[in-house]
This record gives C-alpha cells, structure tokens and sequence, in this order.
C-alpha cells in the first residue's frame, strides 16, 4: 500500500505530508462557513420572494417633479401589485402624482411589508416592532399601449382564479377569512376589490435595479 495515501488500508483516515492537521481544519471550517453564508442567503431570498408573493399591496416611492424637473423630494403613496414572471406590476390610480413624476425621473423604490391581520399588526406596532418587509430599487416603467390590455386581462384571470381557489378553500379557512375584519382581508378579496371599482388605474412596471431585495426585520 502507497504509505502516502490518504486512506491507509486498515487504519483511520491518515492526511497527506505535505498538509497540516490545523490547514486541514481551516479548510474545513472555511468550507463550513461558506455553506452557511450560502444558505443564509437563498433562505433571505426566499423569504423577500414570498412576502412579495403574498401580498397585493405596496408603497411606492417616486421623485416629486414640476416644470423646471426634479426637485429631489419623494412622494409616498400607497398602490396595489400583482408579480408576473418575476415582474412587479404596479396598478396606479390615474390621477395619482406618481404618473406625472415619472415623466420627469423614472426613479423610484418599492417597500412591501409581510401580511399580517389588522389586531395582530396593531399589537406589533404599540411595541415598535414592525413586520418583516421587502424594500427594492428600480425604475418606474410606463407600458407600450399594446400591451397594457394584455396585462390587464391576465391580472383579471389571475385574480378570478385566486379567488375561486379561496372560495372553495375546506370550511375552516372559509370561515375564517369571512370572519376576517376589513383590515384583515385576504389578498383574493383586495385583489378582487379592484375589479369591482369603477375607478380607472394605469399599469406601471417596476423594473428591478440592481439592489434586488432587501429583507428588514
């Protein structure tokens, strides 16, 4: 047998000369850690996509502008979404500020926070504690008007068929979501909500920069 192998025929595991017991270890830790900073990251990953997955509504953040352009102040307001292959779908009101700043500057951020029903969200803010939430950077997009019916109508199949799923939920969800106050309505019902209004909405796509997510606790 090669006394230089690593695998000794009848013995322990024996290291090769040329490496040291303590290099080895290092190597190994350093390999450990590695892994645990990989998978750290894909579960910090995960979590950003399934907030933004499970709800429907956002702030949206964009440039206040005038005739002389940006003045650099932000303008915060409250808009809903819908993710179509990876792309946030922002469903603006039309007389809301941000289609005008984005004329000027397409700038803009998005912060989504985890859904969480009204009490429960009441009790986490009189203790300071807020919920976890996704804050992306990007750019505001205004869409070709070719392709805006073709969002709309698949926004609306998405949204029937959510629902639908929900309304043929097992009688203890049912019955928990139509107990649910105004505050705590399921993403289905506030989705739905949109197409029961007869207010008129543009669709803007938020373009994702090169800060993907963050995940604020």
């Amino acid at each position: 047998a090669d006394p230089h192998h690593p695998f000794t025929p009848g013995g322990a595991p024996s290291l090769p000369r040329h490496i040291s017991a303590s290099s080895w270890c290092a190597r190994g830790a350093e390999a450990m850690a590695m892994a645990k900073a990989k998978s750290t990251a894909l579960s910090a990953a995960e979590k950003c996509r399934n907030i933004l997955g499970a709800s429907w509504e956002a702030h949206l953040n964009t440039i206040k502008a005038d005739a002389k352009g940006s003045k650099g102040e932000v303008y915060t307001s409250r808009v809903h979404y819908m993710v179509q292959k990876g792309m946030p779908y922002l469903i603006v009101p039309e007389n809301d500020m941000h289609n005008i700043n984005i004329i000027i500057d397409e700038r803009g951020s998005l912060s989504v926070s985890s859904p969480v029903p009204g009490r429960l969200a009441s009790l986490l803010k009189s203790i300071n504690k807020l919920p976890p939430r996704v804050a992306m950077t990007g750019d505001v997009l205004r869409m070709k008007e070719t392709k805006i019916p073709v969002i709309a109508e698949s926004f609306k199949k998405a949204i029937l068929k959510e629902h639908k799923a929900a309304s043929e939920a097992t009688y203890g969800v049912s019955t928990v979501l139509s107990s649910a106050s105004a505050t705590c309505r399921s993403r289905s019902e506030g989705l739905l909500s949109l197409l029961n209004e007869e207010s008129s909405y543009n669709i803007l796509k938020f373009e994702i920069g090169c800060v993907i997510c963050l995940y604020v606790f």
